[in-house]
């Protein structure tokens, strides 16, 4: 079957999350959070370069917009249930394989968000989302190798590490390093979470 006409059922909700594609408008919130953010974010992200600058931010939630109608990718935005306009954070499934139902989750949570347990609320929810939504036969985390924050995170969710990529990624700072790559088959032991879609 042709990806376009993959069902994608959206918005995600968690117990306190929001999730749903990235659209016009959102480049203000998203430079917002990335603000806050920018120094945490250049140590991990290799897009985090440069200046933050809401006009491209803008052009990219609305070339992510297009891409998840496409499902090239499918970027989501997080959202406070509460507060539906403040951002949380970024996530999505990438780097798909629509063929073996293969899916990467990826995220980033706002710096004054961070350890309050939105990053594994996010890849619980979205691991049975995938599984359950998407019939996905595999899901992936990756994480840069010193990224202990995120390794503790993707390993709370139950992700066994299949393998570490020597030398296969590059910081924002220049610096080389290893890949360590995770993934779940299915949601064997994955905490209970109230998600809905």
């Amino acid at each position: 079957m042709n990806a376009m006409l993959e069902d994608i059922p959206v918005p995600i909700t968690t117990p306190r999350l929001l999730l749903r594609p990235p659209k016009a408008g959102d480049g203000a919130a998203i430079s917002e959070a990335k603000r806050e953010s920018w120094s945490e974010l250049q140590k991990w992200m290799p897009w985090a370069k440069g200046e933050i600058d809401e006009v491209q931010d803008e052009i990219m939630a609305r070339q992510n917009h297009a891409k998840f109608i496409t499902r090239e990718d499918l970027m989501l935005l997080a959202f406070d249930k509460n507060n539906p306009e403040r951002l949380i954070g970024s996530t999505g499934l990438h780097r798909m394989d629509w063929n073996l139902r293969i899916f990467e989750i990826g995220y980033w949570i706002r710096s004054s968000e961070t350890g309050k347990g939105y990053a594994s609320e996010i890849s619980t929810s979205l691991t049975l989302y995938a599984f359950n939504a998407l019939k996905a036969s595999k899901v992936k985390i990756n994480a840069a190798q010193g990224n202990a924050a995120s390794q503790r995170v993707i390993e709370k969710c139950g992700f066994v590490k299949e393998a570490v990529l020597k030398k296969d990624d590059t910081l924002p700072n220049g610096q080389v390093v290893d890949t360590h790559c995770y993934a779940r088959f299915d949601t064997k032991g994955l905490k209970d979470m109230s998600v809905m879609w």
